[in-house]
This record gives structure tokens, C-alpha cells and sequence, in this order.
């Protein structure tokens, strides 16, 4: 895993959440969800945001992944991942940075 990545992907998430900021509130939800209903949080970019953040923490400190986890390569192919499937297409995304297709978690 490169210092560039990682470098690279926290500077998108904090980008994602400038985004989120500067929108109205609930404006995130898909249209005909309404925010009592209990899906109204799996959209919330806080909760990604989040997540993308605690995945960085694990890279940086397995000990934060939790006990299931320390396996450093499921972390470094989890943040390959992202930075593909989120992030490919963003200006400074680098195609060395995508998993092989041998890899997995």
C-alpha cells in the first residue's frame, strides 16, 4: 500500500464531506423515503464518511479493525477497493492502485 494512496483517499473523503455540508439536510435521500423510516440512515454521508474514515484508522492501526480482523492484506485490498469503486473517477486516481484480479479478502 502506497502513502499515496492512503494520502489520496483522505483527501476525497474529506472532499465527500465538504460536499455533505454544504447540502441541505436530508437532501441525500432518495426520493420517496422519508426520513422517520429506518432505511433513511444506510444513506446518511455521515455513515459512509465514517466508514470510509474507520477503514483508513484499520490500515493505519489493525487493532482498530477489531479482533475478526487483523489481517493487514484484507485491509490494504478493502482500501484498494474503495479507491476504485468510489473514487476511480477523480482527478489523481491511478490505475496501479486497483486490486488484481488475483486478490482477495
Amino acid at each position: 500500500m502506497t502513502a499515496e494512496l492512503i494520502t489520496w483517499l483522505r483527501e476525497q473523503i474529506d472532499a465527500d464531506e465538504a460536499a455533505a455540508a454544504d447540502q441541505p439536510p436530508m437532501s441525500w435521500l432518495p426520493e420517496g423515503l422519508s426520513p422517520e423510516n429506518p432505511l433513511a440512515a444506510l444513506y446518511s454521508p455521515a455513515r459512509t464518511i465514517a466508514m470510509r474514515r474507520d477503514l483508513l484508522a484499520a490500515w493505519r492501526d489493525p487493532e482498530h479493525a477489531g479482533t475478526q480482523d487483523h489481517d493487514s492484506h484484507s485491509i490494504d485490498w478493502s482500501l484498494r477497493v474503495l479507491a476504485t469503486t468510489a473514487y476511480s473517477d477523480r482527478p489523481g486516481y491511478r490505475e496501479e492502485w486497483a486490486p488484481a484480479d488475483d486478490e482477495s479478502a
